[in-house]
């Protein structure tokens, strides 16, 4: 994981730094921020990919502090428990857990998988890991 951060650190710094000696140019991606870009993990609060989305970049061993962004329905709930789809833009796959820091049911998302949760994880995702 280390490694990762690190290697997304320098991307990301790379990308601000082209930006300012370009002077204008797409945003970079931010974990969290409320949109699923390429590279991200995304858990979206209703079913088929729909309203609002929780987006990680890197591992999170607890959604407890984390809320949903943005302007829909779903915008300042807090994510903990509150996911009933996924998208993994990410080329990693992720593993979804129902408890805090890896414990409880566990399923592994390849990279590109797309769907809604089966019963064992609607409303009860409570930390999330990519696998490298």
């Amino acid at each position: 994981m280390k490694l990762r951060t690190s290697l997304r650190a320098a991307a990301a710094a790379g990308l601000i730094l082209a930006t300012i000696g370009i002077g204008a140019g797409p945003a970079s991606a931010a974990e969290k921020d409320g949109w699923l870009t390429d590279g991200e993990f995304g858990l979206f609060c209703y079913k088929n990919q729909t309203d609002s989305v929780f987006d990680l970049y890197t591992n999170d061993n607890t959604f407890g502090d984390d809320f949903f962004k943005g302007q829909k329905s779903c915008a300042k709930q807090l994510v903990d428990n509150y996911t009933e789809s996924y998208l993994n833009r990410d080329f990693y796959a992720w593993i979804v857990y129902t408890g805090y820091a890896g414990q409880g049911y566990n399923a592994t998302l390849p990279a590109g998988a797309r769907g809604n949760t089966n019963s064992t994880f609607t409303n009860t995702i409570s930390s999330a890991y990519f696998v490298s």
